[in-house]
């Protein structure tokens, strides 16, 4: 892992003029105009700090969290709901019992607190569900303040490493009161700065890279993709606390709080779009960390790992850092700190009449034919529009107003900066061959996709009169298995047990699939009696009929995963028909699709019935930009160019399609 050096000029969005008590500075003085009642209790921390020389950089942290307290505000929910999230956090504390070396337990934590709000608001049918609306500068008072001030400088101290290169990195990232939006809470900070106390010893024996990565493993955070419905606003710090599990927004948020408690300068940092996936609108946020000048980039949870490879390899168009002070438009850009970016010029060749200084866009390919913002242009030179800062390895297209006024043909910015324009030069691709209608797999997920099809290579089928690993037999194995389709093996004779067993290759994570199936005869029907199925040597488990239930998108997950059927008496088998977990976006017999390329607008190619597992268009127009839709179901989808020999190429993830190191990331 290596640190990137910052190279970052901060711009102070706070002018400290004087420390006198009668001269605030200009953003100090329009803050405590907008308070109201509550301008006295800011007052009380300015003349905490302005009577004293030595406290010169104390006031100098008040003058800057109340000069930029007007840009913040918060949600916090009916306090009844306090109950649910502390309920819930006894199931996690359970679960976490249960499962004492699993770093990321698969718990019922989450579907808890969703029974438990329901619950709650059942039983109270007149409860005003609508949270309650703070604004800062009305809520904090005097001592929170205070209180916040004194904590970080003592932080600070007590730190045994230099962290912070200057002032600025320590009013930015260590001394704000708060992350994100998430409610207030009096006396947080003290109780997290007490709760990990033990860092500051810690770090005088191990690296700050270790410690961080103890606070990950003490926590085990868990992702979730969205909050629940009747409580769908920013969870405090003590309900995550309670539960561990949020989405990336809030856990982010909270491990950044704990950082900064112990003086550990840290924020956030975002992308509102990855550029190969439409799913979620691809948006993101983690945590990041200084030491010295020098950026460590962390994934929100379970477990700490750095994510410099992922974002250098990964489709990103631009990152983004949340910062306390002064809100900017637009907002703090430092892609170039996790990847290779490049300036775009791209000339107009359509809708030439409705350019202006602010109205043209880079857009990337989101769903149902729309497209995602993620760039303005800085400026316009005859009739070319000038983007700054480009992520590279990314399909884009260029509009004026809307998606609807392209100005030129959408393009690929290539690894090494260069622009390639899908447009139409009239020639030919005789044979385009489909086998997806989105990506196979992402970077940023460490291409777990590829990893659930592989590790089933190596597993064994084996066979039994006795249910005991002793008189088992190696009936057949798995290798050179890389498809997500559904295939049948067929033994070379039929073979008699009582017992037919998959067992997986035993890796030390879990291993998934979709199905496991016997064959009944020699051609290959599916057989659909048994006496009993077990999963890990237990009997039909809640989750067994994921295995034989025909829907691909279901599966088992268990680490040392066997899977076997039991028969009364020996029963002839003629093989197996297995599939791998996926994502059902491969070309499913039966199905209707259709291939679309973009000249202008979006134009079809015509529908067809999918008759084989690879679906094929002769003579289309070559060198365009392509997306094929599954009329029949299913929503994932993206786009894609052919190669010269008419295969399918997804930028951003073909070329990574061989290379096993994102395993590892």
């Amino acid at each position: 892992m290596i640190f990137k050096r910052l190279g970052i000029v901060f711009i102070v969005s706070l002018t400290f003029c004087s420390c006198s008590k009668g001269n605030l500075p200009k953003e100090v003085k329009q803050a405590l105009s907008l308070a109201g009642e509550n301008k006295s209790e800011l007052l009380k921390v300015i003349n905490t700090y302005n009577k004293n020389p030595n406290d010169s950089l104390k006031l100098k942290s008040a003058y800057y969290l109340i000069a930029n307290m007007p840009y913040h505000s918060f949600k916090k929910g009916n306090k009844v709901f306090d109950e649910a999230f502390a309920l819930a956090g006894k199931e996690r504390e359970k679960q976490i019992k249960e499962n004492p070396s699993e770093k990321n337990p698969k718990d019922s934590t989450y579907t808890k607190l969703g029974l438990l709000l329901d619950s709650i608001s059942i039983a109270n049918p007149l409860l005003d569900k609508s949270p309650d609306l703070h604004y800062d500068l009305k809520f904090v008072n005097a001592q929170y303040l205070i209180d916040n001030i004194e904590l970080a400088f003592i932080a600070h101290k007590k730190m045994p490493l230099k962290l912070c290169e200057n002032f600025d990195e320590f009013l930015y990232y260590v001394l704000p009161y708060r992350v994100g939006q998430e409610p207030i809470e009096a006396n947080k900070r003290k109780e997290l700065h007490e709760e990990y106390s033990w860092v500051y010893d810690s770090l005088k024996t191990n690296s700050l890279d270790d410690v961080v990565g103890k606070i990950y493993d003490i926590n085990r955070f868990r992702v979730i993709s969205k909050r629940h419905p009747n409580y769908n606003y920013p969870y405090s710090f003590s309900q995550i606390n309670h539960i561990k599990i949020a989405d990336c927004t809030d856990i982010t948020n909270y491990i950044v709080y704990i950082l900064r408690a112990l003086g550990i300068p840290a924020g956030v940092d975002y992308t509102t779009k990855l550029g190969n996936t439409n799913r979620s609108g691809g948006a993101h946020t983690w945590v990041f960390y200084l030491n010295n000048g020098n950026q460590r980039a962390l994934n929100s949870g379970p477990v700490y790992f750095d994510l410099e490879k992922t974002f250098r390899f990964s489709s990103t168009p631009k990152v983004y850092r949340r910062q306390f002070h002064k809100k900017q438009e637009p907002a703090y850009e430092v892609t170039h700190l996790y990847r290779d970016v490049f300036d775009v010029d791209i000339p107009a060749i359509w809708n030439i009449d409705k350019l202006s200084d602010s109205n043209i866009f880079l857009g990337i390919y989101d769903s149902n034919k729309d497209l995602f913002k993620v760039a303005t242009a800085e400026k316009i030179n005859n009739n070319s529009a000038f983007f700054k800062n480009m992520g590279n390895n990314i399909i884009y297209f260029p509009y004026v107003e809307s998606p609807e006024n392209p100005i030129n043909y959408p393009f690929e910015l290539t690894k090494d900066g260069k622009i390639v324009f899908f447009n139409n030069n009239e020639t030919v691709l005789e044979k385009a061959k489909l086998l997806r209608k989105y990506p196979p797999f992402g970077i940023k997920s460490k291409k777990q996709k590829y990893r659930r099809i592989e590790d089933l290579n190596g597993a064994i089928i084996q066979g039994a009169n006795i249910d005991s690993d002793t008189h088992y037999i190696d009936l057949d194995s798995i290798s050179k298995f890389k498809s997500t389709q559904s295939i049948k093996f067929y033994f070379n004779t039929p073979k008699k047990y009582k017992f037919f067993r998959f067992k997986a290759k035993k890796y030390g994570r879990k291993v998934s699939i979709a199905s496991f199936k016997l064959l009944d005869n020699k051609n290959g029907e599916v057989l659909k009696d048994w006496d009993k199925l077990l999963i890990n040597s237990e009997e039909e488990p809640d989750d067994y009929t994921n295995i034989i239930d025909n829907n691909q998108l279901s599966y088992v997950e268990r680490k040392f995963l066997t899977i076997t059927y039991s028969f009364n008496k020996p029963k002839e088998i003629f093989g197996f028909e297995i599939q791998a977990r996926n994502d059902g976006n491969h070309i499913n017999v039966g199905d209707n699709y259709e291939l679309h390329y973009w000249d202008k607008k979006w134009v079809s190619l015509g529908e067809k019935k999918a008759t084989d597992t690879v679906l094929v268009y002769n003579s289309i127009p070559k060198n365009l930009l392509y997306l094929l839709k599954n009329n029949s179901r299913g929503k994932e989808e993206f786009v894609f160019k052919f190669d010269d020999d008419g295969n399918q190429f997804w930028v951003g993830c073909s070329e990574y399609e061989n290379d096993k190191s994102f395993y590892n990331l």
